[in-house]
């Protein structure tokens, strides 16, 4: 029987394999055991981390139920007494927002996002195209799918990811050695990729080279 107040078990299977399979039973655990609303609010930011991250391992990391690309941690979720933590597993990326936090509380590790309202997709694409700028390259990934995980964190399309990746073009700041009609000209990389591209080099202060 299900406690007073509590969601049937049910009810998070769906909402969980709202987005994709379920996650592994370890990590469900760590989502039945939050009480609601808080529940409802990790499941669905659970949806939109997914979303941004798809090929994400689902893990469980100190408690956080966490999502893993390439052997790093990009990002958790933990349901705390009053709000739902966001946990990018570095304490360098929160810092980088102030202005798109400031509507948050929160600390060096964590954002505090109100226990009925997720945060938005948009502001986790941010967040976890911070966290994984940070990641270290690893010589041995051949794959497309397996080099182009900041640009998919950065929403481009896959004919624009390709092109990136092909030309060996694995980070943001690997841009700064191109001149902006290079990047143009190679093959998928249309003018909404430019605009991103512009848009983001812009907030981390990355130019192309001019000459």
């Amino acid at each position: 029987m299900t406690p007073p107040g509590a969601a049937p078990i049910r009810y998070v299977v769906l909402q969980m394999t709202a987005s994709r399979l379920p996650a592994p039973r370890i990590v469900a655990g760590v989502y039945r055991a939050a009480p609601e609303p808080h529940r409802s609010t990790m499941l669905e930011m659970r949806r939109r981390i997914l979303r941004i991250v798809p090929n994400a391992q689902e893990v469980v990391s100190y408690g956080i139920a966490a999502f893993k690309v390439n052997g790093t941690i990009v990002g958790g979720l933990r349901a705390a007494k009053h709000h739902v933590g966001f946990y990018p597993f570095s304490g360098d990326v929160l810092k980088r927002f102030p202005h798109e936090l400031r509507k948050y509380s929160s600390t060096k590790s964590a954002v505090h996002v109100p226990v009925d309202k997720p945060l938005p997709s948009t502001l986790f694409r941010k967040l976890i195209a911070a966290r994984m700028s940070q990641m270290k390259p690893t010589p041995r990934r051949t794959s497309t799918a397996a080099r182009d995980t900041e640009w998919q964190a950065l929403g481009l399309a896959a004919p624009a990811r390709r092109g990136l990746v092909n030309a060996n073009i694995l980070r943001l700041g690997d841009l700064a050695k191109w001149r902006e009609a290079d990047v143009r000209a190679l093959h998928g990389i249309g003018g909404n990729a430019m605009v991103v591209l512009r848009r983001e080099m812009k907030r981390r202060r990355i130019s192309f080279r001019t000459r």
